[in-house]
């Protein structure tokens, strides 16, 4: 992330419990950034997709759909403005959900997203939904899921995983604002596969680059390294060790038949983390043009209704 504060958060709302668990800490997240909110519900107008309280959304009644959206989000922002005294304005988009939250992220120049780790999927509580893992793999600013079986309002205890890869301290300066605001413990956890045991002079390398930032900023962190048969195992044994309350990763991308595909590490930090994960693309996997994503779906309509 090249900026030092997050000035926008956006929001995806589909009035789930989940995502308005999600909006709760986003809500916290905004006033002590002093960021704006920027709420977004999608209506997913595919006929064969989309159901609305157990009824199919067509032409018939779109209309009368996106306004009982119109109000109710309205309502909503409304809310967080008036009692959080927060900028919080509010989208209605028409659109697959996925690919309409990429886009209106980079429209509204959003610093990061925050949502609901599942939504309406149906799935295990604890493995990412869909739509959730399609914003990760596509997003060009950091995301933060967050679980929805309990509330996060703050943040005491930071893990932060070391690993060899490219771009592992591109998620540093987001990091220090989170653990300045939060007045939380940071914990650096080293990690190395044990069947990789020649990176240690990378990690060595990272390690020291990050404690000259540690020390420029004046801040202390705990330090602890280990070889593991399972990085991703380690890091979510040492998260719960810790008893963190959220856990700062690079989530690196990779390009695999003509997809981008979030990386083995990252994917099993995201499905089975109980903490908030907040992912962050290294610059070198943020080469996705935002006209590609999802290209092959470009045929249904993608409209906005804003709420100023």
């Amino acid at each position: 992330m090249d900026t030092l504060a997050v000035q926008k958060i956006l929001v995806p709302i589909d009035f789930s419990d989940s995502s308005m668990n999600a909006l709760h800490t986003a809500i916290e997240v905004a006033k002590g950034q002093q960021a704006q909110l920027i709420l977004l519900h999608i209506v997913n107008i595919n006929p064969l997709l989309d159901i609305d309280d157990g009824k199919m959304i067509n032409d018939a009644n779109l209309q009368d759909h996106l306004d009982t959206h119109h109000t109710n989000l309205r309502k909503l922002a409304d809310k967080i403005t008036h009692e959080e005294f927060i900028d919080c304005r509010a989208f209605i988009r028409t659109g697959l959900v996925h690919s309409e939250i990429v886009r209106a992220a980079v429209d509204f120049y959003a610093d990061l997203i925050i949502m609901g780790k599942h939504g309406l999927s149906g799935i295990s509580e604890f493995l990412i939904g869909s739509n959730t893992f399609n914003v990760l793999k596509n997003a060009f600013c950091p995301v933060l899921t967050i679980p929805s079986h309990q509330k996060f309002e703050a943040f005491k205890t930071v893990v932060y995983p070391i690993r060899p890869v490219e771009g592992a301290l591109e998620k540093y300066d987001l990091a220090r604002n989170i653990v300045r605001e939060n007045n939380a413990e940071l914990v650096v956890i080293g990690l190395l596969d044990n069947a990789d045991k020649k990176s240690f002079e990378m990690l060595n390398s990272e390690t020291a680059q990050l404690n000259k930032k540690l020390k420029e900023d004046k801040m202390e962190a705990q330090t602890y390294y280990y070889y593991c048969n399972s990085v991703a195992e380690k890091v979510l044994e040492k998260t719960s060790d810790f008893m963190a309350d959220l856990l700062i990763i690079t989530a690196t991308i990779d390009r695999q038949i003509q997809d981008y595909v979030i990386g083995p590490f990252a994917k099993q930090i995201l499905h089975y983390a109980r903490v908030p994960v907040l992912s962050i693309r290294s610059k070198s996997s943020k080469n996705t043009d935002i006209s590609s994503v999802d290209s092959h779906d470009n045929h249904y309509p993608a409209s906005m209704l804003g709420i100023i």
